[in-house]
């Protein structure tokens, strides 16, 4: 059996202890939420959600849709990476669907990109639909720390 330690902990337990982000320790989580009300928004839309400040850490995004319709799938990302937080998942089609980065009940959503990624500019959180048309509600909560 192993005692180890994670990457932070050890920083702050080393003598001379090696300083840590504040994004990552002790620092201030922040909530960007938004919604969108679709209305037979084509496949292959953009929908602009939220902006993250510059020096930002994302600790999870989370949707949470209407049933969308058959076939339709989002993904959500910035304008460096088009599903940087969530890939393409499923189909929309049942009302209360919920994924995030940390609990995405699909393979599709275990992908490390976006957990803890730190943005190096204002950056702009945006949804894109595939699939099919989309009509109903859309909700996205990010969340992230600053300091």
């Amino acid at each position: 059996m192993s005692s180890v330690k994670g990457v932070n902990y050890t920083n702050i337990t080393a003598d001379p202890i090696v300083k840590v982000d504040s994004e990552v320790l002790g620092g201030k989580m922040r909530v960007s939420y938004d919604s969108y009300e679709a209305s037979s928004l084509a496949s292959g839309s953009d929908i602009t959600i939220g902006r993250i400040p510059t020096n930002a850490t994302i600790m999870d995004v989370v949707l949470k849709c209407d049933a969308l319709g058959g076939s339709s799938t989002l993904t959500v990302g910035d304008s460096g990476d088009a599903d940087r937080y969530l890939a393409a998942v499923g189909t929309w089609n049942a009302a209360g669907q919920t994924q995030s980065m940390l609990g995405g009940s699909t393979a599709a959503n275990t992908a490390m990109t976006g957990l803890g990624y730190r943005t190096t500019a204002e950056t702009d959180i945006v949804i894109t639909t595939g699939g099919a048309t989309i009509s109903g509600s859309i909700h996205c909560w990010v969340m992230y720390t600053v300091e």
